[in-house]
């Protein structure tokens, strides 16, 4: 393990405890906050706490929780020995409005322009993924500034509220130059705490729809949890989302463990032109919340994708693997040539996917 991680640890009950004491908009809202709005008859709320379709245990013992930080210790390359190569476009000019275009900045942060609208989904562009900033700190890039680069927003749409997604410094830079904000259900008491206009917030529920600009997103289900302290688990809830554009069908996977969910939504809204699936920063204690790479494929053909671009990676470690094996292995796997690799930053149409199959990590891996 690297010295950070250990000092990180180290500090890291310390630091919790003290910014809890302080009371640091980081954590967001309390559960008082949250019961302000009764869910009672929603899809997924169940005994005061949102649950998941399929049985999801979470091995959070001391023994497991030892077992992890030995694996950690353990762990090589966990992190890039050279800054990852980024593909710099001049993004305040926007697009055609008559194509769709993405741009992924790493880990689960993506760009969607369609219709003249600027869309980002888990804009995660800070550099810490903690409460406190001991651990977990973004990989370096040789040139790396979004939020210079993205103009006027007209929604932000989050999956659920754990750190490396829903990102408060990130929320903080933006906020003035955003229309509105579409979450799921519970999510809303975290952006009213940090002084979002409540009409500027969309909560949805599992199979709920939204039209905002001329873009339909549906909530979907995914496999997963909240929780932003100990206090609020599973307080608020966790989905997946379907775009439909005025000229493709998209899906968004958030954070999800593999499950039923996936072939139900393909059986209601497929076939998707591209979808955007969980393939990184997997555990085998995590088996249940985080997809293996080969399990986002076999996700991807569930719902009907023509194309898969593996998201969740790329931008900190948070296991134990290299920080290249997510992309290694889908790439390895895919046999019928569905996932894509975008660099990041590189913004593509949706039309030309298939076309972005470069293997940019490996000119900057040392292989053990």
């Amino acid at each position: 393990m690297k010295p950070h991680w250990l000092i990180g640890l180290a500090m890291l009950p310390i630091g919790y405890v003290a910014r809890k004491i302080r009371k640091d908009p980081q954590f967001g809202a309390s559960v008082a906050q949250m019961a302000e709005r009764d869910y009672q008859g929603t899809a997924a709320w169940k005994m005061g706490r949102f649950r998941n379709l399929d049985k999801t245990r979470l091995q959070e013992d001391f023994r497991s929780l030892m077992g992890d930080l030995i694996g950690y210790i353990q762990a090589k390359q966990t992190q890039p020995t050279l800054p990852l190569p980024v593909a710099v476009t001049d993004s305040l000019l926007r697009p055609d409005p008559a194509t769709d275009q993405l741009t992924w900045y790493g880990h689960s942060a993506v760009r969607l322009e369609s219709g003249g609208n600027t869309v980002l989904f888990d804009p995660m562009l800070g550099e810490w993924v903690a409460p406190v900033p001991f651990l977990g700190h973004r990989f370096p890039y040789l040139d790396y500034h979004p939020l210079e680069s993205i103009g006027e927003i007209d929604l932000i749409v989050y999956s659920h509220d754990h750190y490396d997604h829903l990102d408060y410094d990130t929320l903080m830079a933006v906020r003035d130059r955003t229309a509105a904000y579409l979450v799921p259900l519970g999510m809303g008491a975290h952006l009213r705490h940090w002084g979002i206009p409540d009409d500027k917030i969309t909560e949805l529920d599992w199979w709920q729809s939204a039209t905002i600009g001329g873009i339909t997103y549906t909530a979907t289900p995914a496999r997963h949890f909240s929780g932003r302290s100990p206090s609020t688990r599973n307080k608020t809830l966790w989905c997946s989302f379907v775009i439909e554009t005025a000229n493709h069908k998209l899906y968004f996977g958030g954070d999800s463990g593999y499950g039923q969910h996936f072939r139900e939504i393909g059986r209601r809204y497929g076939p998707f032109d591209l979808t955007m699936l969980d393939s990184g920063q997997y555990h085998k204690r995590w088996k249940n919340v985080h997809m293996q790479p080969e399990e986002a494929l076999k996700a991807n053909e569930e719902l009907g994708g023509r194309h898969v671009m593996p998201i969740h990676w790329g931008g900190f470690s948070l296991s134990d693997h290299s920080w290249y094996d997510p992309i290694d292995r889908i790439m390895t796997a895919d046999t019928h040539q569905r996932a894509i690799s975008p660099m990041i930053g590189q913004r593509f149409n949706v039309a030309e996917a298939g076309e972005y199959r470069d293997h940019w990590w490996e000119a900057i891996t040392v292989r053990p």
